[in-house]
């Protein structure tokens, strides 16, 4: 198991894994966004390989205005969920950050109430809910984990 820089042969690989966490963890209006993230990245982006297939993604973007990054669609393929591979995939992400990119204070990411316990364990802290917050109708929370 591993985590390198997604590139384009990744393509399909990473869609498999969106579409398998629709609409449980994604709503399959976000699959044209998904895509234009793996075609016009405003950041880097990583995938997580086991014998050679690629079974999570995620990536980040570093805003020029403000002093914070912003976690993009980070997910585990559905089949390999339970493994710590999301735990895995965030930490590469968060220590990708503050050794290539330029300081910065905060990370952030908006979420599901479902998805937000996970990051709450790995220390990020809950700074708003959105009730209704995507146009799906789920709940928004926004999380930010302080860097320095």
């Amino acid at each position: 198991m591993h985590i390198r820089e997604y590139v384009a042969a990744d393509r399909d690989a990473a869609i498999a894994c969106f579409r398998s966490n629709v609409p449980e963890f994604f709503s399959a209006e976000d699959e044209d966004w998904f895509k234009s993230a793996l075609d016009e990245p405003d950041g880097p982006n990583f995938v997580v390989v086991s014998d050679g297939q690629v079974v999570g993604f995620g990536g980040y973007e570093v805003s020029t205005s403000y002093n914070h990054a912003v976690l993009v669609f980070g997910q585990i393929h559905a089949r390999w969920h339970g493994k710590g591979l999301g735990s895995m995939l965030l930490q590469h992400r968060i220590e990708h950050l503050k050794a290539h990119a330029p300081p910065t204070k905060y990370l952030i990411i908006d979420t599901t109430l479902k998805v937000a316990p996970f990051y709450v364990r790995h220390g990020f802290e809950i700074v708003s809910h959105w009730r209704e917050g995507f146009r799906d109708g789920a709940d928004k929370v926004d999380l930010r984990l302080v860097l320095y």
